[in-house]
């Protein structure tokens, strides 16, 4: 037998969740003006995030002046 330490497992699934930054890359294209339609991606999930993102960033450029 070896005196080895026992390997804990660290559940790392909350760190492997890609929406955040789907949702970030369409408030940035909204930013900088891109068509709604440039959205790169086709699955639903995602395609869903990006939008999500891309609406929030053109709700906050109202410019009142």
């Amino acid at each position: 037998m070896t005196d080895q330490p026992a390997r804990v497992k660290i559940d790392r699934r909350k760190f492997n969740n890609p929406h955040p930054t789907v949702e970030a890359a369409g408030a940035a294209a909204a930013q900088k003006g891109f068509p709604v339609h440039a959205c790169p991606y086709k699955h639903p999930a995602m395609l869903s995030s990006w939008l999500k993102g891309y609406k929030r960033a053109q709700q906050l450029t109202f410019a009142f002046s």
